[in-house]
């Protein structure tokens, strides 16, 4: 029987690793099968090395563009100019200046964002740019900002260092902390009569569908947006731009940085995985899918369209959302292709000891190295 690719590729991938396949969940058998059969998709985008590397993410970057809906998006909003809000300027611990903006990224839609800038030491220096999405977390701009609401936020943010871009700026980059569509309090799709199961980033997922867009579009496009006002920012050094997020926000990192080739380094954490396991569970919440993905190919193939710039993949232990042995085998695709590109020593994968978090000890030195003049 043949082995559809990508199905293949995974499995001799896990084998390769060395980990037992043992099934992330349980399904009936006769579940399990009709899975295997309408997941395998079609892979017309998959990496598979018979044409140059560059040809084949020409290919695969527009492709994904027009199906997660940002080709329609750039065609309706061609003559839409983003106007950006600036507001008032705090010192926060005599290390850097914290602004809450907001950018409206198309008609009527109005991002907040945290804007936290370092205290230059004088001259008109420029500082490498940090740019973070968060996930599933409706604080989630205010908890990586290091602003929280009260003492129980605080404790909860710092106990799992989810403040990034607080750190982030107290190492010496400009950060930019904005809301994400659909998971942010800010800038929700409200769900009347709970038609959607009561969450907001499902209802939003619905409304694009229908609209020919989706949330991932969406959600990309807002950043896009943010990194051309950031690019002509005085403080911001525009050669050296890194995104990371945590969960959600690490699914907006990965498919920004595949489509977005000013992104120099990338780290999406607890987030970079298959589609879907190799019996059938779908690894991300609704309002990350891309319909149609697996005709396109999978998240190996995300991650290679990021190659040759630097890409870390953060995952911890003991985070009971995704499987170590898919991810390890998933990470052994992407790596594959960073191998083509010649760049082997711009990927890598590092595993933390909890849980759905981030790892920032584990992030510095691959960042700092990738944006090192």
């Amino acid at each position: 029987m043949k082995v559809p690719l990508c199905v293949g590729l995974l499995v001799g991938a896990l084998l390769a690793t060395g980990q037992e396949i043992r099934p992330f969940v349980k399904y009936p058998e006769e579940t399990r099968q009709y899975l295997k059969r309408i997941q395998q998709g079609e892979q017309r985008h998959a990496f598979k090395g018979d044409i140059a590397i560059g040809e084949w993410q020409k290919k695969a970057r527009s492709a994904l563009v027009k199906m997660t809906g940002l080709e329609r998006m750039r065609r309706e909003l061609a003559s839409f100019r983003p106007v950006v809000t600036e507001g008032t300027i705090t010192e926060v611990d005599g290390a850097y200046h914290r602004s809450l903006c907001k950018i409206e990224t198309e008609p009527g839609i109005s991002v907040p964002f945290y804007l936290l800038v370092p205290k230059s030491t004088g001259g008109k220096q420029r500082f490498p740019l940090f740019l973070c999405p968060h996930g599933h977390d409706s604080l989630g701009l205010h908890s990586y900002a290091g602003v929280y609401r009260d003492d129980a936020h605080r404790e909860k943010i710092l106990g799992r260092q989810g403040n990034i871009a607080d750190l982030a700026v107290r190492r010496g980059f400009v950060a930019l902390v904005p809301a994400t569509r659909g998971l942010a309090d800010e800038v929700l799709v409200p769900d009347p009569k709970g038609r959607h199961g009561s969450r907001p980033c499902r209802a939003q997922l619905m409304h694009c569908l229908v609209a020919g867009r989706t949330p991932v579009g969406e959600r990309v496009w807002d950043m896009q947006c943010l990194l051309t006002w950031a690019e002509s920012h005085p403080a911001v050094d525009k050669s050296r731009i890194v995104m990371s997020g945590n969960s959600g926000g690490g699914v907006v990192t990965a498919y920004t940085a595949a489509v977005d080739e000013r992104v120099s380094v990338a780290v999406p954490s607890c987030s970079f995985t298959s589609v879907v396991s190799p019996d059938g569970f779908i690894f991300h919440c609704d309002c990350c899918m891309v319909p149609g993905l697996r005709d396109w190919g999978d998240w190996s193939d995300l991650g290679g369209l990021v190659a040759p710039r630097r890409l870390l993949l953060v995952h911890g232990v003991k985070d009971g959302l995704h499987s170590r042995e898919v991810v390890e085998a998933n990470a052994a695709l992407v790596e594959r292709i960073f191998i083509a590109a010649g760049a082997a020593d711009h990927f890598d994968l590092r595993w933390g000891q909890e849980g759905h978090r981030f790892y920032p000890d584990l992030m510095w030195s691959f960042i700092e190295e990738g944006i090192e003049r």
